[in-house]
């Protein structure tokens, strides 16, 4: 199967095209290849900008991925796209010019900005018959996989970095990690949300229709610790994700992959939805003033 790559601008170009494309990786997903690109980045970005050059070389030069302009060219070479532009300001717009070709797209998150625009693409979505998944790759890592087949999971306390970036607010650029790691285990429905900010981090509770409830430690400098505490009724459950001998972006290629073949996606657009619902109702109350505790 030959993969389309929309966007250069993110280290998940390289770790995409890496699982893919290298047979000698020791987590390469057999099945499908990156095999043309459509170079871009944003130019108002930094963290887009800055990172073009690097990533362009590399899944370019070092893989071997034929870069193309034209949209219409680019679709017609492959069976499926990868949107993966760092920037979700633009992911609509992008989906709009492929979505017509009926082929299986993975749109990298954050899948869109607002529930508007959610609603938009799930009605294009419907309309030209085009398979859609979006996910965080860490609601694969197999810890989380592990225990969400358990069921018995009563409250959480999940922690992690969640720097933020102003064009892309809030919790829709690495909080969104945190909260799918939340509704792969807990689910989506939400009946309270109490938000407190600290001098190293941000915390939020959030309590479900059912009674269950998680705290959310969203700590303010960058590291790739992500991880949670999790309590059944008779078990506490320690999750590490740093410390997982299989990389969680491997685990999310495989779902890929998989959904690229049947057009059946493990995270339905319903699912993914009320994710994005969820962070705009953090964002609310972040954008309450808050006394710093």
């Amino acid at each position: 199967m030959k993969i389309g790559l929309i966007g250069l601008d993110t280290s998940h170009s390289e770790i995409f095209t890496r699982l893919l494309n290298d047979r000698n990786d020791p987590y390469y997903v057999k099945g499908a290849r990156i095999t043309h690109a459509i170079p871009t980045f944003s130019e108002d970005l930094p963290i887009s900008k800055s990172r073009f050059p690097q990533y362009f070389e590399i899944v370019i030069n070092k893989y071997g991925v034929i870069p193309i302009d034209n949209v219409a060219t680019f679709m017609n070479a492959v069976d499926a796209v990868i949107l993966g532009t760092v920037d979700g300001r633009n992911h609509l717009d992008w989906f709009k010019k492929i979505v017509g070709y009926g082929k299986p797209v993975f749109i990298d998150k954050p899948i869109v900005m607002s529930s508007a625009e959610m609603k938009e693409l799930m009605k294009l979505s419907a309309e030209h018959r085009t398979p859609v998944m979006s996910a965080s790759s860490l609601r694969f890592a197999e810890s989380v996989s592990r225990i969400a087949n358990k069921g018995d999971i009563q409250s959480g306390y999940f922690f992690g970095p969640t720097p933020m970036q102003a064009q892309m607010p809030g919790y829709f650029w690495y909080g969104i990690h945190l909260v799918e790691m939340v509704v792969t285990l807990f689910g989506t429905e939400v009946e309270h949300i109490n938000y407190e900010v600290h001098s190293d981090c941000e915390q939020i509770h959030f309590t479900f229709v059912n009674g269950k409830h998680v705290i959310i430690r969203g700590e303010n400098a960058w590291h790739n610790r992500f991880g949670a505490i999790l309590h059944s009724e008779e078990q506490i459950h320690s999750l590490q994700l740093w410390t997982e001998q299989k990389p969680y972006y491997a685990g999310l290629i495989e779902h890929v992959v998989a959904f690229f073949k049947t057009g059946v996606t493990p995270v339905s657009l319903e699912e993914t939805a009320k994710i994005i619902h969820l962070i705009e109702n953090i964002n609310k109350l972040r954008c309450v003033p808050v006394k710093k505790i």
